[in-house]
């Protein structure tokens, strides 16, 4: 059983994570030739952007949340703290997902 400092520490590092992957991202994107990407790529690209964004928020609040609660003395569940955001455009999933 994890501990509530555990779990609030998890939640930090999914928010982290997800941080991390959008910086690497950026310096991706910022070394792509754009010219040379097709129109439908740019806007799977701005739409990732815009997934990721939510995604971000939706981890802090999960951190700002799994904070107050372990404030309050309250119990963690740390699979309803974690953040997994799925399917991505990188899951298999995401195929299945017609347009």
């Amino acid at each position: 059983m994890l501990t509530t400092q555990q779990v609030v520490d998890q939640a930090c590092s999914d928010a982290a994570r997800i941080k991390r992957f959008v910086q690497r991202r950026e310096a991706f994107l910022d070394a792509l030739d754009w010219t040379m990407l097709t129109c439908e790529q740019v806007h799977e690209a701005a739409m990732l952007d815009f997934m990721l964004e939510d995604d971000r928020a939706e981890a802090l609040q999960r951190v700002s949340m799994a904070e107050s609660l372990a404030a309050m003395g309250l119990p963690l569940v740390p699979t309803f703290i974690r953040y997994n955001p799925f399917p991505r455009p990188w899951h298999a999933e995401w195929a299945t997902l017609a347009n």
